[in-house]
């Protein structure tokens, strides 16, 4: 894990970025995010800020229902997420004030997290209730969903080293149990998958047996070997970008059979 005020900065650093994202199309379709376009993307994160506030705001020890108005969001905007969510997005009556709701979720949850400790007890649905958790999967949910609108409209900036590797590990972590429980997956049958980052330190040497799974940082030999830069292999982890970013060596058909063992969460 990276520390405390590392995540922080690295939020501090995404905020301005996706809404400078956001902002040039509330329309744009979100290419990696299948149905969703940027007005979904922004509530959606936005949401899910405001909750995770305020968890740690309340210093839960298990899941708090977030009272409607303490989502403060402007007029409209919970009922046309609802229904985007809902595969009905109407694209012509796009609520005012959605990037600002979303620069003001940001800053709150900033400033509340900035206030826990990195060990203090807060409720995690992931089981590790601790302060540092939270700041660690906030800073992963904003790093993808940043790329996910840049991507969505132009350039993409780049994701600094230290934080894509860090949620390398986050996704062996946390990511494949959750998407395990939200997505259909198929039981390993001993496949080894070797990812080895080229721009710095970092190597993961996963296997898959039967519904388990072991991750060893260290070098070995796998069925299929990932090499490439550390954002390259975050972003092909988090189902961003296909393969063909990455240098590979072994079964490419353990690419695609990568997503039935650990699904997107």
């Amino acid at each position: 894990m990276l520390d405390k005020h590392s995540y922080l900065k690295a939020i501090r650093d995404s905020v301005p970025l996706f809404d400078a994202a956001a902002s040039k199309d509330l329309s744009a379709p979100i290419p990696t995010c299948p149905d969703w376009y940027m007005a979904t993307l922004v509530a959606h994160l936005s949401e899910v800020e405001r909750f995770w506030e305020y968890q740690v705001s309340m210093r839960a020890q298990s899941m708090i229902e977030i009272p409607k108005e303490d989502l403060n969001a402007p007029p409209g905007v919970m009922e046309w997420f609802e229904e985007a969510s809902a595969g009905r997005a109407d694209l012509e009556r796009i609520p005012d004030g959605l990037v600002e709701w979303h620069t003001r979720s940001a800053s709150t949850m900033i400033e509340t997290f900035d206030g826990v400790g990195e060990n203090e007890s807060v409720w995690h649905w992931s089981g590790d209730n601790r302060g540092i958790t939270h700041l660690r999967n906030q800073t992963v949910e904003h790093t993808v969903h940043r790329w996910d609108a840049e991507n969505a409209v132009g350039n993409t900036s780049p994701i600094d080293p230290h934080v894509a590797t860090d949620g390398i590990q986050q996704h062996f972590d946390v990511q494949i149990v959750a998407g395990r429980h939200w997505k259909e997956w198929s039981r390993g049958e001993g496949e080894t998958y070797h990812l080895h980052r080229t721009d710095g330190d970092g190597e993961w040497l996963v296997r898959f047996e039967g519904e388990d799974f072991t991750v060893e940082n260290s070098h070995g030999k796998g069925d299929i070997a990932l090499r490439g830069t550390a954002e390259d292999l975050f972003l092909w982890l988090f189902g961003r970008v296909s393969a063909d970013r990455l240098e590979v060596h072994g079964d490419r058909a353990l690419i695609e059979r990568y997503r039935q063992l650990a699904p997107s969460g």
